[in-house]
C-alpha cells in the first residue's frame, strides 16, 4: 500500500510532537518505508491508532527519523583540543578525575574515541553516552564496529589508540574494560529541560554534536539553557559540530555560555557573570 501525502505529513508531526525532531528530507524515504511495510500487517484505518497506543512503535519511528552516520574521532581538531588544552587545564585545577558526556551518541563511535583519548591522556573520565535511538545505543553497548567506522582522513591522527583493538579483517572490538567504561542512557534532548535532575550533572565536558540540524531554534535555546545551567561544571566546555557552531543564533545562546575561538576551534565556556 502507498502512503498518501496526507497521512505522511500527519505522521512527520507526530513523530515531531513525540519526539521534538523535525525530520529532514533525507529521512522521508526512509520513514515511509517503514511505515509502508508495516500497513502490510495493520490497514491505514488501524495503523494510527496503533501508533498512538504503542510507545514503542512511535520508537520504532523516531529510530527511523535519525540518520546516525559517523565514525572515530570525527572532526580530529577537537580532540586534540582536548588532548592539548582541556585535560592538562583540567588537571591543573581538578587533577585528572573528569566528567565527560557524549550526549548525541549515535552509534558510539565517539563515545568511544572520548573515552581512549582519556585514558591515552591518563584522565580517570566519568564518561556517559546518551541518545534517542535505542538501536545505535545497542551497537554501542555491544563494542563492536566495521571497518567503516574509521575515516582515512579525519581521524587518522589518533588511529593508533584504536590499533589495540582491530581484528585482522579490519573490523573493532572493544575490550571489557573500554565497554564499561561508558554508562549509557536514553535521553531525549527534547524533553530535557523538563526533567533536569534525569540529566548527567557535574559535567566538565559536553559533546553535543550533529544533533541541533534537527531542532527549531526554540528547541536549540531550551536544550543550550538545561545543558549550561543543569549539567555542566562552572568553567567547563560544550562543543557543538564545526559545521553547526555558525547556524546557532547568538541570541539563544544562554548567559552562563561564552562563545570562545582558539585557532579555528569554537566551543562554548561556562563563566560567572554576564555574556560578554
Amino acid at each position: 500500500m502507498v502512503l498518501n501525502e496526507e497521512d505522511f505529513n500527519r505522521t512527520i508531526d507526530l513523530i515531531s510532537s513525540k519526539s521534538g525532531i523535525l525530520p529532514r528530507e533525507t529521512h522521508a524515504a526512509g520513514i515511509r518505508h517503514y511505515i509502508e511495510k508495516r500497513m502490510t500487517d495493520l490497514s491505514l484505518e488501524e495503523y494510527f491508532p496503533y501508533l498512538l497506543s504503542h510507545t514503542e512503535e512511535i520508537e520504532n519511528l523516531i529510530n527511523g527519523s535519525t540518520i546516525n552516520e559517523t565514525y572515530f574521532f570525527r572532526e580530529e581538531k577537537q580532540f586534540e583540543f582536548l588532548r592539548d588544552k582541556v585535560f592538562p587545564e583540567h588537571k591543573n585545577f581538578n587533577g585528572n578525575r573528569i566528567n565527560i558526556w557524549s550526549a548525541a551518541c549515535s552509534t558510539g563511535e565517539e563515545a568511544y574515541s572520548l573515552s581512549l583519548l582519556a585514558k591515552a591522556c591518563n584522565m580517570n573520565a566519568r564518561l556517559t553516552a546518551s541518545d534517542i535511538n535505542t538501536q545505535v545505543l545497542n551497537i554501542c553497548k555491544s563494542g563492536i564496529y566495521k571497518k567503516n567506522s574509521i575515516r582515512t582522513v579525519d581521524g587518522a591522527k589518533f588511529h593508533h589508540l584504536l590499533e589495540p583493538f582491530k581484528n585482522e579483517e579490519g573490523s573493532y572490538t572493544f575490550s571489557r574494560e573500554i565497554i564499561n567504561s561508558i554508562e549509557l542512557k536514553k535521553i531525549n534532548l527534547t524533553e530535557s529541560f523538563l526533567h533536569p535532575e534525569n540529566l548527567p550533572l557535574n559535567q566538565h565536558v559536553i559533546f553535543v554534536r550533529n544533533v541541533f540540524i534537527y531542532f527549531s531554534r526554540e528547541m536549540r535555546e531550551k536544550i543550550l539553557k538545561v545543558l549550561a545551567q543543569n549539567c555542566l561544571c562552572e568553567g567547563g566546555f560544550l562543543f557543538v559540530s564545526m559545521n553547526e557552531i555558525a547556524g546557532i543564533d547568538t541570541s539563544i545562546i544562554p548567559v552562563e555560555l561564552k562563545k570562545c575561538m582558539e585557532g579555528n576551534i569554537f566551543y562554548f565556556k561556562k563563566t560567572s557573570g554576564e555574556k560578554s
